[in-house]
């Protein structure tokens, strides 16, 4: 990169822990260059900040433990604002500069955008933080690969869970979900999956993503009388709102939600209206006294990021980023053992070669990719006993069907 993108990137990157960037020396030769944008600003800056420092917790782990085989990644981060066309720019701006090995996203939108022509011209490996049910299209995803399953795999983990739980009649189930293209993905597969399973859908209610009054749908819901409520497609706002109003409302369904709806942090503020919430994650969250190898080196780099108070459990955000890097690290020091080049075809393939992988406890359960994404989840319970926050598994990581 130039020093005036550099300088703007790290301008944009100032504000948060660590220092965020800084200008250096052109890298050498033989780094690795990752090229990640991460929106600092915009609708989901909390999200993006926290993917930030958990991309530069990792990264700064690998590069202090002889990188990859020996080659050290050199990482550019710029503020996109969770903007598509911002996003492609930093890509093939970083592209253009030569001898790029990797490219995160921001958001299936922007990997949407930048695929065909990655496929064709740039082949570059590429992940995101989103979770589309379409990614699993590895012909229109040639080179994207998804660090858990997709949004409609979580509503069908809900789901089974729902089903487990015996009733002698059909579930009635509410989903509450954002007006966008990342709320609205698992509609269509989650009505198929409620047919399948005898679920009945009782409600399908939409919001603004943003800012907005949530009595209309709170009001729903009491109508509705729900057996259990999903929210999806928020990154910590407005269904907070909702459930709190719901309760004064008299519903009494238990919440539950997927991927960014269910941060500890955000959980933990609503306080004991969402006591029992289950949220299904792709990632371990609980990381104090955790002996696992890799959850004990990132519960102490967590320790240390002075801007954020140290709960014990990690922002889902900040696990993806280190489980990114840390399959990173496989695929690409294989590939280097194997004397490969490191371009998209190689580095997907070692990707989809990944069989039952030992992930250090970021995954509860060794790992296999199908359809270039980890089709494993886990649910979470978030809880309150004796006015303490505590998140608990329940049933343990499984597999998505």
């Amino acid at each position: 990169m130039t020093t005036h993108w550099m300088t703007k990137i790290c301008r944009l990157a100032a504000p948060l822990a660590l220092g965020a960037c800084l200008i250096s020396a052109p890298a050498a030769a033989q780094d690795l260059k990752f090229s990640i944008p991460v929106p600092l600003s915009g609708p989901i800056a909390v999200t993006g900040q926290a993917q930030q420092i958990g991309w530069q917790h990792a990264i700064d782990y690998i590069n202090k433990n002889g990188g990859i085989k020996g080659r050290k990644i050199d990482a550019s981060y710029y503020d996109d604002e969770y903007k598509v066309e911002l996003g492609v720019a930093g890509f093939k701006k970083a592209a253009a500069d030569g001898n790029l090995t990797f490219a995160a996203g921001d958001g299936t939108p922007f990997v949407r955008a930048i695929s065909p022509e990655n496929n064709e011209r740039y082949k570059v490996l590429m992940a995101n933080t989103g979770a589309s049910s379409d990614l699993v299209d590895v012909a229109k995803y040639k080179y994207h690969f998804l660090v858990g399953p997709t949004y409609s795999d979580m509503i069908g983990l809900l789901f089974k869970h729902i089903k487990a739980q015996g009733a002698s009649t059909p579930p009635k189930v509410a989903i509450v979900y954002s007006a966008s293209e990342f709320g609205r993905d698992p509609l269509e597969n989650a009505r198929a999956m409620a047919k399948a399973m005898d679920i009945n859908i009782v409600l399908e209610e939409e919001t603004k993503f943003t800012g907005v009054d949530v009595t209309a749908h709170a009001i729903k819901l009491r109508n509705a009388k729900p057996d259990y409520v999903i929210f999806h497609g928020y990154a910590g706002n407005i269904w907070p709102e909702i459930a709190k109003l719901a309760r004064e409302y008299g519903v009494k369904a238990p919440f539950m939600g997927t991927l960014f709806g269910s941060h500890p942090d955000v959980v933990s503020g609503i306080g004991s209206a969402v006591d029992g919430y289950l949220g299904t994650v792709s990632v371990e969250l609980a990381l104090k006294d955790r002996q696992e190898p890799m959850l004990k080196v990132i519960d102490g780099y967590l320790r240390t990021w002075t801007a954020k108070p140290y709960t014990g459990y990690a922002n889902i955000g900040y696990m993806q980023s280190w489980a990114t890097a840390m399959i990173l690290r496989e695929v690409i020091g294989r590939a280097i053992d194997a004397g490969k080049p490191l371009n998209g075809d190689t580095l997907i393939a070692e990707i989809n070669a990944l069989k039952d992988w030992d992930s250090g406890g970021i995954f509860g359960t060794p790992i296999s990719f199908e359809k270039q994404r980890i089709p494993y989840g886990v649910i979470y319970r978030y809880s309150w006993p004796n006015g303490q926050f505590t998140v608990t598994p329940v049933g343990g990581f499984q597999k998505t069907e």
